[in-house]
């Protein structure tokens, strides 16, 4: 009798450990598509503001690139990294002084008392800290139910000297609208050699290598410059529309190169 109440208190000992191990996982989890895809009506642009030299970056880092392996058409990662963490020692080789700039743009639309990393923006129009799993999956989720109004198709790209060209279409874009233009590394790991993450290995996904903004239209082309150590198939590019008031992003589409 004895050895069969310890059976059953272990089995039922199992099942809790069996449950709290599923619902680990499950919050762990990010839902990267909604639950009918046919009724996704929007897109989540997602501008992480981060950098390789600040100790709370990497979960974020990892979490952005869980969407952008993902793959999801709708939802577009972005990974701008600033610069004002290079002066603790590492100086982060993906930073852009004008990627820090975008960011202080921003803040002064979103009423921030100053900038930080990791922050994440959606559709220019929400924010929150780019580690906090649940607040960017409520964001993202939030962002696809909302109809976009606008669209934009790159069709076609090509390569010239120092120089990636393409021609797209847009609809029901306006004179308030910009054009952003975002050549993206799609994966690096770099070996931290100081700073606030020194001795660590990071990844890096959807990099932004280069990064323009020009006037839009119905049809018409744009041009970026190439970094360095160009390889075509290990970059992106990156379209998103962006109105220039509000700061709202209306359209955005993707097109490995």
């Amino acid at each position: 009798m004895i050895i069969q109440k310890l059976k059953v208190v272990a089995f039922g000992v199992l099942l809790i450990v069996s449950a709290l191990m599923l619902a680990s996982s499950q919050k762990k989890s990010i839902n990267t598509k909604p639950n009918n895809v046919s009724a996704t009506k929007g897109i989540a642009v997602l501008e992480l503001f981060t950098s390789q030299g600040c100790s709370s970056c990497p979960p974020a880092d990892a979490l952005l690139a869980e969407y952008a392996d993902a793959h999801n058409e709708h939802i577009i990662p972005l990974s701008f990294h600033v610069d004002y963490w290079n002066r603790l020692g590492w100086a982060d080789p993906f930073s852009n002084k004008s990627y820090s700039e975008r960011q202080q743009w921003y803040s002064q639309y979103l009423h921030n008392e100053s900038i930080y990393t990791p922050q994440l923006i959606v559709n220019g129009r929400k924010e929150t800290a780019g580690n906090n799993r649940n607040a960017v999956n409520k964001l993202i989720q939030d962002a696809l139910l909302v109809e976009k109004p606008a669209t934009i198709l790159v069709e076609t790209v090509s390569v010239d000297k120092n120089l990636i060209g393409f021609h797209y279409k847009t609809a029901n874009t306006n004179r308030n609208d910009l054009l952003n233009i975002a050549l993206v590394q799609k994966q690096a790991t770099t070996h931290i050699k100081a700073g606030e993450n020194n001795g660590l290995t990071i990844a890096n996904h959807n990099i932004v290598r280069s990064f323009a903004t020009q006037a839009i239209s119905n049809e018409g082309e744009g041009a970026i410059n190439l970094p360095v150590s160009f390889k075509p198939s290990e970059y992106a590019l990156v379209v998103y529309v962006q109105n220039k008031n509000d700061l709202s992003i209306i359209a955005a589409a993707s097109k490995d190169l």
